[in-house]
């Protein structure tokens, strides 16, 4: 069966200074700093010790259960690149399995993000290739055809454009879509100084803590109106 799909273009990549950069902020950093690009939280780590994963979005979108466009996507992929594939968070056939995990690491893939299912957890885990998905099922794929690569893609509730960065860790997965690379950039880096100081005030017991607590609560709760005027 021929695919008439034609392939999207994929930006170039950011400068891997940038993506160093990102490796080292928590996903929950960047969120508190955009408030948005969250994926759903069922899109977890398949097994609890994968690594925070930082790249550019290779995207590709199938049917539910479908995996033959899964591995044209990853005739596009670069060095570094993550894969995110748009299954529509169907959990009746695993899209992606050991034999495209060890595939995917020859290649330079970091990691892979999938809205839908995976198998061979504990091949992968042996592996240790980091694999993000909503659930596991041993059930194989179909392969029909149909898909597209390098397309924008719903993927957890968050639409995501080729070369948008993509970062996951144990936390949950967000991404950072590329047209707003800078402007986060420097929200993310004002917010991981902040926690990594522990907002400027030094932790210990009762004497720091009240410091920190009137310094940090104290005025917000005194404003807070009483509860029967919230209602």
């Amino acid at each position: 069966m021929t695919n008439s799909f034609p392939f999207g273009e994929l930006p170039p990549a950011p400068a891997p200074e940038i993506i160093d950069e990102l490796r080292g902020y928590e996903v929950a950093w960047i969120s508190d700093s955009t408030e948005l690009y969250l994926m759903d939280r069922h899109i977890r780590p398949i097994f609890p010790t994968a690594a925070r994963i930082v790249g550019p979005a290779v995207t590709v979108t199938v049917p539910p259960g479908e995996f033959l466009m899964v591995s044209a996507a990853l005739t596009k992929v670069r060095p570094g690149d993550l894969l995110i594939i748009d299954a529509r968070g169907d959990m009746s056939r695993a899209v992606w399995g050991e034999y495209f995990s060890t595939w995917a690491r020859g290649l330079g893939v970091p990691g892979v993000v999938i809205d839908g299912a995976c198998r061979d957890v504990a091949e992968i885990e042996t592996l240790g290739f980091p694999v993000f998905a909503r659930g596991t099922i041993p059930r194989k794929p179909t392969l029909n055809g149909q898909g597209e690569v390098n397309v924008p893609v719903s993927c957890g509730g968050v639409c995501v454009l080729p070369g948008d960065i993509v970062v996951a860790d144990r936390e949950g997965v967000i991404v950072i879509p590329l047209r707003h690379l800078d402007k986060i950039l420097k929200r993310v880096r004002v917010t991981a100084q902040r926690e990594r100081s522990h907002n400027g005030v030094a932790v210990g017991g009762r004497k720091e803590y009240d410091a920190f607590f009137e310094k940090s609560f104290a005025k917000r709760i005194a404003e807070a109106p009483p509860l029967n005027e919230a209602e």
